[in-house]
C-alpha cells in the first residue's frame, strides 16, 4: 500500500484549488505494514483503507521517526495556510507513543503527540484508538523486568494525560476495556471493534469424499495460555457428527501439544496455514470455534478472528463469560455456551440433530455481516467526528 503523496497535496492548496474530496488525517507513529500477520498490524492497514473506500483524501503520517518528523512538519504548514481536515484518526502502538519504532537519534516521545494537540486546537477534531491495556496488570510486571515496567508504565499514564488535555475522543477495542484505562474520563470513550471483510465460501470439492460429519468446526487461532482450549478439545473428542480443525503456528503447536495429545482423537486435526491458505478452510468448515477459557483478558479484548469468522459467513460458538459470547449472543450470530459445561456438548450434539438450525443462523450471519465491514467501523469514525 503506498502513502499518500502529502507533496502532491502541498502543491494542490499552493495552486489555490480545493481537494476534490474531503480531507482526513491517518495517523500512527510506527510503520504500516500491508503483509502484517498480527491483530495490531492487520487493523490500521484495513482502517486506512476503508477511508479511502468511503471516498476520503488521506493524508497519512507514518513510518519512522525521521519520516514522521518531515511528514508533520509538512501538514502542519498546509493547515496553517488553510488545508480543511474533516478529522484525525490515529491508532496507538502497544508501546508508548514514539517507542513503536527503533530509537534513534530522531526519535520524540512527544512530537506525534504534540501533533494531535495541534490538530485540536486548530479545531479539527480527533479520535485515537487505544489499542492494548496489558500494562495496567499484575502480570505486565513478570513479562517485562523492573525497571522497565515502571518506566514503560509512565510513559503509558503520560500519553493517557496528554489525550485527556487534548480532549481527544478515545476509541476501544469494546467499551468493557473501559474499566481498566485509567485517567480518561468515561464520556470520552468509544467503542470501535475490529471490522471483516465479505467473503463468499465456496462448498469444498472434496467435502462428500473427505467428511461426512454433520458439524464441521475451524478454530484459527494461537494457543498459548489467552487461548486454553483444553476443555473443548475433550468434548469434542470422539463426538459423533463433529469434527474440529485447530489452525494455528506449527511453532506453537510444537510447545503445547502435550497438553493436548491426550485429549485428541481422529475426528480432530491439526494444521498449519495462513493467508489465502485459509480459504480451503473455511470453504470447508460450517460453523467456527472461539469456545475458550474466558479469563479475566477475555471480558474486554476483542479476537479479530470473531470477526474474519462472520466475514466468511460462519456462525461462531463462542464462550460465556467473553465479549466474543456476549457479541455472539447479542447479535444471534452463533451460540454462547459455559466452557466445560455439559451445555457446550448438548449443543455440539443438537447441532447435529437439526442441521436446520445451523443453516438458518448461516443465513443471518452472511446478511448480519455487512454491517460489521472495516467499511461500516470507517463510516461510524466519520459519524463520530466530521463536521
Amino acid at each position: 500500500m503506498a502513502e499518500c503523496d502529502l507533496r502532491r497535496d502541498t502543491l494542490y492548496i499552493e495552486g489555490g484549488d480545493l481537494p476534490e474530496k474531503p480531507v482526513m488525517i491517518f495517523h500512527v507513529a510506527y510503520r504500516l505494514n500491508p503483509e502484517a500477520k498480527s491483530a495490531s498490524g492487520i487493523r490500521p492497514v484495513k482502517m486506512r483503507r476503508a477511508f479511502e473506500e468511503i471516498g476520503y483524501r488521506v493524508i497519512e503520517i507514518s513510518g519512522r521517526h525521521p519520516e514522521r518528523r518531515e511528514q508533520i512538519k509538512r501538514v502542519r504548514e498546509q493547515i496553517e495556510r488553510g488545508l480543511h481536515v474533516d478529522f484525525v484518526y490515529s491508532e496507538s502502538a502497544t508501546a508508548p507513543t514514539g517507542l513503536g519504532e527503533p530509537v534513534t537519534p530522531a526519535t520524540s516521545l512527544s512530537r506525534d503527540i504534540r501533533f494531535l494537540q495541534f490538530c485540536r486546537r486548530s479545531g479539527i477534531p480527533v479520535g485515537l484508538f487505544y489499542r492494548d491495556i496489558y500494562w495496567n496488570f499484575p502480570i505486565y510486571s513478570q513479562l517485562v523486568r523492573w525497571p522497565l515496567s515502571a518506566i514503560l508504565r509512565t510513559l503509558h499514564r503520560r500519553d493517557l494525560r496528554a489525550y485527556r488535555r487534548a480532549g481527544i475522543d478515545i476509541y476501544l477495542p469494546s467499551m468493557e476495556m473501559s474499566k481498566w484505562v485509567p485517567i480518561i474520563d468515561r464520556a470520552r470513550f468509544r467503542e470501535l471493534p475490529p471490522g471483516c471483510e465479505v467473503r463468499d465460501t465456496a462448498p469444498s470439492e472434496s467435502d462428500g469424499e473427505a467428511s461426512t460429519a454433520a458439524l464441521r468446526l475451524l478454530y484459527v487461532g494461537g494457543l498459548n495460555d489467552n487461548y486454553r482450549m483444553h476443555q473443548s478439545v475433550r468434548a469434542i473428542a470422539g463426538r459423533p457428527g463433529v469434527e474440529l480443525t485447530i489452525c494455528t503456528r506449527e511453532a506453537e503447536w510444537k510447545q503445547r501439544e502435550p497438553e493436548y495429545r491426550e485429549l485428541m482423537a481422529p475426528n480432530i486435526r491439526v494444521v498449519h496455514r495462513s493467508g489465502d491458505e485459509l480459504h480451503e478452510l473455511y470453504d470447508e468448515a460450517n460453523a467456527c470455534l472461539l469456545a475458550v477459557e474466558p479469563i479475566v483478558y477475555w471480558t474486554f479484548a476483542v479476537p479479530v478472528k470473531l470477526f474474519e469468522y462472520l466475514g466468511n459467513g460462519k456462525p461462531v460458538i463462542a464462550s460465556s463469560g467473553s465479549y466474543s459470547g456476549r457479541f455472539v449472543r447479542d447479535q444471534s450470530v452463533g451460540w454462547t455456551v459455559g466452557y466445560g459445561d455439559d451445555e457446550f456438548g448438548e449443543t455440539l450434539d443438537r447441532l447435529v440433530a437439526r442441521p436446520e438450525e445451523l443453516e438458518a443462523v448461516t443465513e443471518w450471519v452472511r446478511e448480519v455481516r455487512h454491517r460489521h465491514t472495516w467499511v461500516a467501523r470507517a463510516q461510524q469514525v466519520v459519524t463520530d467526528l466530521a463536521r
